[in-house]
């Protein structure tokens, strides 16, 4: 029997393109009966922050995290951060500067989408974006409500992934400046998602020389075989194991996966040990 999830440790909230208010994202997963949530918004972490300045009374540990997005092996990979200050300056800095490119992106994607036909406007997207830094999800969201496809899925398809029409690349920001980022400023890195590409063992082996710190292992979109895979590498390579549903609330499998997917309590404590020992290495 798979042991309950005691963490979900890849969740999103209105600050960037989740569905629910940081608030809303706690309540919902108390009721699942989760003991430890990280909210890791893309490039932000303006959740922890407003958590911060309004309190909130929930039992839930908090475990402070983003998802940084790194353009290498031609493609967008996310890595994930935890144990982070929110208000940290480096941070900061970082989450101004990307937000500013995440704009000149969106610019340039409606661009792209007008040049072949497709109805859309930046306003368009700013109006799905609301405060949040601006992301594929709120371009796709544009096109869905124009029209233009009948799911989100259709517009990534069609439109946003990478390759398709629509598709403008971000300003480089490699894995290991990502890595290299979080542990600055004191916390500990895990690739999101790998299964698509870091299966080949060559991918791997250039995935492990950038010095990340752990794997998300435990992910919806990885198969029975695809965690075991992933498992293996980790315990071989002395990799900490991170896992979550990666909720947003907008799609109809988020509310399976929220509570199903996630780590164990065992795993959780050794995630946690390992990041104090990265915290207070012993000398």
């Amino acid at each position: 029997m798979t042991p309950p999830v005691y963490a979900d440790l890849h969740t999103h909230t209105t600050c960037s393109d989740g569905r629910l208010h940081p608030f809303d994202l706690l309540d919902k997963v108390a009721e699942r009966s989760i003991s430890v949530l990280s909210i890791t918004d893309h490039d932000t972490m303006e959740a922890h922050r407003l958590l911060h300045r309004e309190g909130s009374s929930s039992q839930l540990m908090i475990v402070p995290g983003i998802e940084l997005s790194c353009t290498q092996f031609g493609r967008e990979i996310h890595v994930l951060g935890y144990f982070l200050d929110p208000f940290n300056d480096e941070l900061m800095n970082y989450e101004r500067h990307f937000r500013l490119d995440r704009e000149r992106r969106a610019h340039n994607m409606v661009d792209l989408l007008q040049q072949i036909g497709v109805a859309i406007s930046f306003d368009d997207v700013v109006d799905h974006a609301q405060s949040a830094p601006i992301g594929r999800p709120h371009v796709a969201a544009a096109l869905l409500q124009r029209g233009h496809v009948s799911s989100i899925h259709e517009a990534f398809d069609r439109y946003l992934d990478t390759g398709k029409p629509g598709y403008a690349p971000r300003s480089p920001f490699s894995i290991r400046e990502a890595v290299d980022l979080i542990r600055r400023v004191g916390g500990i890195s895990s690739v999101a998602h790998p299964h698509r590409t870091f299966m080949d063992p060559t991918a791997f082996a250039q995935l492990l020389s950038t010095g990340l710190d752990g794997i998300e292992v435990y992910h919806p979109s990885h198969w029975t075989s695809t965690r075991a895979h992933y498992h293996d590498r980790a315990m071989e390579h002395q990799l900490v194991i991170s896992g979550g549903s990666d909720f947003h609330g907008s799609r109809d499998y988020d509310e399976q996966n929220l509570g199903t997917v996630g780590l164990s309590e065992a795993l959780f404590e050794t995630f946690h040990v390992r990041a104090i020992q990265s915290r207070f290495p012993l000398t």
